[in-house]
């Protein structure tokens, strides 16, 4: 977990196994198993999918790409796999090097480096209008509400002229309609608990509603998007994903512990106490009744 601070959280403790150079970014518990829920993550979104990793119409045979966030580099090993038909020349930045798998086998193809995408200035000169695609992902706990806009804008100057962009992020709560705290109770909360925590630490819990906007303002055309649904617990799209996809998500979220200041949330929860009990009573609703978040894939195109 990236240690975070706000005037009216008090200490956060630190939390083990910490990687390096993401404190005070990224607020999702960030140690080693992390690694393991990116990867189940990723898993759940190629089934849910189909396998589409990109939405991008990309035409040449060869391909140049960018994944920004790029953790392990499970994403862009998979691109080869699903589509062979280009060739692929796989490069990925992360905030902390920590991630980075060693370079042999199959990750040996991966150029990772490390680099802050807040950043003005690209790791390389090459690199300026250098990508076929620039890619980033789920990066809404990671990024400041107004760093957003700063971001894409930078990723405008790495891709090449004709090129794409691809943004991907969760429509966790449906921003107008949230969960109904009758019939959802447990989910609500979640979604309270969700809503203060990007608040206090400054990030955007509804961004997948604005990646078009972003795009547009950045100076890129033809912006697509494609939205398909994640199912967790009893609106998994397949028995296998039924309690593995709920197992994930809530391991994703006790990791927000971390971050309940003294006297707990208002309205919400008072202690880590009934933090733990949400957790467990969370599990079970989703479960029972299902939890069922968007994800937006899009895509936007940079001018000849």
């Amino acid at each position: 977990m990236a240690v975070a601070q706000t005037a009216t959280a008090g200490e956060i403790k630190d939390v083990t196994n910490l990687f390096t150079g993401t404190e005070g970014t990224y607020l999702l518990p960030h140690h080693a198993k992390e690694i393991e829920r990116l990867k189940e993550q990723h898993a759940l979104i190629l089934f849910s999918t189909g396998d589409v990793l990109v939405t991008a119409p990309l035409k040449q045979s060869k391909i140049k790409v960018l994944d920004c966030g790029a953790s392990d580099g499970t994403w862009l090993l998979d691109l080869p796999r699903l589509y062979p038909q280009h060739e692929w020349s796989l490069h990925g930045v992360d905030i902390g090097s920590s991630l980075f798998p060693p370079n042999a086998g199959p990750q040996a193809s991966l150029d990772l480096r490390e680099f802050d995408i807040r950043s003005p200035t690209a790791p390389e000169p090459s690199w300026e209008q250098g990508f076929d695609l620039v890619h980033q992902r789920l990066l809404m706990w990671g990024l400041q509400k107004s760093e957003w806009a700063t971001v894409v804008k930078n990723h405008f100057s790495l891709v090449k002229p004709g090129g794409w962009i691809q943004l991907v992020e969760g429509q966790w709560v449906e921003r107008d309609h949230p969960f109904d705290p009758v019939t959802h109770p447990n989910l609500d909360k979640m979604y309270r608990m969700q809503w203060w925590c990007t608040e206090n630490f400054g990030k955007d819990m509804f961004v997948a509603y604005r990646l078009e906007e972003l795009l547009k303002e950045a100076g890129f055309k033809n912006v697509q998007k494609k939205q398909f649904t994640l199912g967790y617990g009893a609106l998994a799209k397949s028995p296998e994903w039924k309690k593995r996809s709920v197992d994930m998500w809530i391991h994703t979220f006790r990791g927000l512990g971390a971050l309940l200041p003294e006297g707990g949330i208002p309205g919400v929860l008072r202690n880590k106490a009934e933090f733990d009990e949400l957790m467990v009573n969370l599990h079970a609703e989703t479960l029972e009744l299902g939890y069922a978040p968007r994800m937006n894939f899009v895509v936007a195109q940079k001018p000849e």
